[in-house]
């Protein structure tokens, strides 16, 4: 059975900076008065800032969240949105496009600094790499590629455009259907919770969007990528 390191996407793989940056052009482009730098990250490490950007969006398009929207999936299946699913996508859109922006402007300079060499050695000693997050898959396959880095991702467990599968435990265990996840790397407690219902050891990389009480449940405390090296064998 094939083993899997998986690590968090932001906060975690790419720098929480990276983020922060993005959250902030989108509210620029909406016209969102910018909160203060405390304020932004409490409100990302709650998702506080989701409902202030949704509840904006509906005023600014007009879109009651009770609403019922035709829309045509990729490749042609029609379903039927709700005012709500439209607000979020609206949402979400525009973070890619932000994400992309800063991927661009910054290459590998988006990673956490000694991640992609550290995960490099992990996966030549034979594990299999994840990625997970809630962020939307097309944005984290989209930044890996436009930051021309050269690690590739076994598997990357992401969002779809209307965040309806916003669950790391449940990202996790379908992976660990027919493989099995020896190492959970995060940058905040909800990262580090599934490790146990998985029987996988958790990392917690200080320096993200800590939750508080990361350091109680984690099998291990990190600063560093390069702390990796010490115990993954």
């Amino acid at each position: 059975m094939e083993k899997i390191f998986a690590v968090d996407f932001g906060g975690t793989l790419i720098k929480p900076e990276v983020i922060e940056r993005a959250n902030i052009i989108r509210y620029k482009l909406l016209g969102i008065p910018l909160p203060t730098e405390e304020d932004h990250k409490k409100l990302h490490a709650t998702k506080g800032h989701y409902s202030i950007i949704k509840e904006h969006i509906g005023k600014m398009f007009g879109i009651d969240s009770h609403m019922k929207i035709a829309y045509v999936n990729n490749y042609g299946n029609q379903i039927e949105l709700s005012g709500k699913s439209v607000k979020t996508m609206i949402m979400t859109d525009l973070f890619r496009n932000a994400m992309y922006f800063v991927a661009n402007e910054l290459k590998k300079d988006i990673f956490t600094e000694d991640m992609i060499d550290s995960l490099c050695y992990i996966k030549d000693l034979g594990y299999k790499l994840a990625v997970f997050s809630g962020i939307r898959t097309d944005i984290i396959s989209g930044m890996l590629e436009i930051s021309n880095q050269e690690l590739k991702f076994d598997y990357i467990l992401g969002q779809d455009p209307v965040l309806s599968r916003d669950n790391n435990l449940d990202q996790l265990r379908s992976l660990s259907q027919n493989s099995s996840i020896a190492y959970i790397l995060g940058d905040k407690l909800t990262d580090l919770e599934p490790a146990k219902s998985l029987n996988a050891k958790s990392i917690f990389l200080r320096g993200g969007h800590s939750l508080g009480g990361e350091e109680v449940i984690a099998n291990y405390v990190i600063d560093s990528p390069k702390e990796l090296y010490k115990f993954i064998k």
